[in-house]
């Protein structure tokens, strides 16, 4: 089978959806490739999987791929069709004209693919077969040792995401101050991953306990950077686009081995078992008491991770890559 992944862009998506993707299938001897634009050879191509393909152009080479008979697989990791208004950059990007073409690009495609059974029910209504293949990494974070001691160090207490997903961390903001100032040999560090210190200090999060890194454009050096996290928070709002979304930070969380602390949603709600592989909160003011008890606890630290990253081994491209296999060689019902 020889597949291209046609990503709309290179931002953090684009890693999960379709360089991991590709690299995973290179594994089962499959030809492939990745790129924001077409191979000059697409013609010899069997299947090209399209991430968000919605854009004028794009939509346009969508229909003569579909002309030409190749195999049409739509991937998306978000529900577009219930952008949250605070995410304004996306509202104004998701145009109904956008919507409208996505949805259109749907119904060519042979196969949507998606990252979640909640986002999958949302576009069932524009394609007939929609496909959940969940998101991955690598297995030789696996066994990356942890310092679960964290002796004679500052405990870093981490969170990531982008300018997209900065609305949620206002959930957390107390919190992740208090915890800051906690009096503990070596002191308590909290670090966020994916927005600057003038975007910190407009939430509220100052001080020289708290730092920022800004954004981080490659996968491997954002995963370097959060593996550095002692806990992890993960808060989100109870919003329509949330309960879609697939639990990532718990992906990244688990086979890293780190404690995550995370908003009760549905997409984190069915993974975590709360005391047992992490946490859940369903009110603000729980952030800080589990905050407070695994900075204090180092065992309880280890028990969470370890029994995390337990449970990851299912989570691996190595593991998924057969789910991607089957979507991509699947035969086409043609109705008559």
């Amino acid at each position: 089978m020889r597949v291209h992944f046609w990503s709309a862009d290179m931002a953090g998506s684009s890693f999960y959806r379709a360089v991991l993707p590709a690299m995973a299938l290179s594994w089962l001897d499959h030809q492939v490739s990745h790129g924001v634009r077409l191979p000059q050879n697409w013609a010899s191509y069997d299947t090209i999987v399209g991430c968000r393909v919605a854009q004028t152009g794009p939509t346009a080479m969508w229909r003569k791929l579909k002309e030409e008979g190749k195999r049409l697989v739509l991937d998306l990791d978000d529900d577009y069709f219930h952008l949250d208004p605070s995410n304004q950059a996306a509202v104004e990007a998701w145009t109904p004209d956008m919507l409208r073409r996505l949805a259109d690009n749907m119904a060519v495609a042979d196969l949507v693919t998606c990252v979640s059974e909640p986002l999958a029910e949302v576009l069932r209504d524009y394609a007939a077969e929609v496909r959940v293949i969940p998101n991955g990494l690598p297995a030789q974070y696996l066994g990356r040792p942890r310092d679960y001691a964290a002796e004679g160090r500052p405990l870093y207490v981490g969170w990531a995401g982008t300018s997209s997903t900065v609305a949620e961390l206002p959930e957390a903001v107390r919190a992740l101050n208090r915890i800051s100032q906690y009096s503990r040999p070596g002191g308590v560090m909290v670090r966020l991953v994916g927005i600057d210190a003038q975007q910190a200090m407009a939430l509220g999060l100052r001080g020289r306990q708290v730092g920022a890194l800004g954004w981080v454009e490659r996968l491997e050096h954002y995963l370097h950077a959060v593996e550095e996290f002692d806990v992890w928070c993960a808060p989100y709002r109870d919003t329509a686009f949330n309960r879609a979304k697939f639990a990532t930070k718990w992906l990244e969380s688990s086979v890293l081995g780190i404690p995550l602390i995370a908003s009760d949603t549905p997409a984190y709600r069915a993974v975590i078992r709360h005391g047992e592989n992490g946490f859940l909160v369903r009110y603000e003011h729980e952030w800080g008491r589990l905050l407070k008890r695994l900075v204090d606890d180092p065992e309880l630290r280890q028990r969470i991770g370890m029994t995390a990253r337990g449970e990851a081994s299912g989570s691996i491209m190595q593991a998924l890559h057969v789910q991607w296999q089957a979507a991509l060689t699947a035969p086409v019902e043609v109705t008559v």
